[in-house]
């Protein structure tokens, strides 16, 4: 229990950019099937599109959780910033 955290990445489209048609497409990219079955092994995360094939070698290795590690959003909201910091001062320094 609370080996990891649960992350949602998500994409989207600014409102007012002169880019609409690009960024649609850039979207459409990343959404589709090459992208999506690309992220398991470069990410380490689950694909969105449900149609993406995940490798041999992510299922063999995968653990599912049965309980992840739970954080309020205010407590990231008000450690956020200390957390990068430390990260940073650890991780590129």
């Amino acid at each position: 229990p609370g080996m990891c955290f649960r992350q949602i990445e998500f994409v989207g489209i600014l409102a007012g950019t002169e880019k609409q048609e690009l960024a649609e497409k850039l979207i459409d990219f990343i959404l589709g099937q090459t992208f999506q079955e690309d992220m398991p092994l470069n990410m380490f995360v689950y694909p969105a599109n449900e149609n993406a094939e995940l490798p041999t070698e992510f299922v063999a290795w995968t653990q599912l959780p049965e309980e992840t590690a739970v954080l309020a959003p205010e407590t990231i909201d008000e450690n956020r910033e200390q957390w990068i910091e430390a990260w940073t001062e650890v991780v590129l320094r």
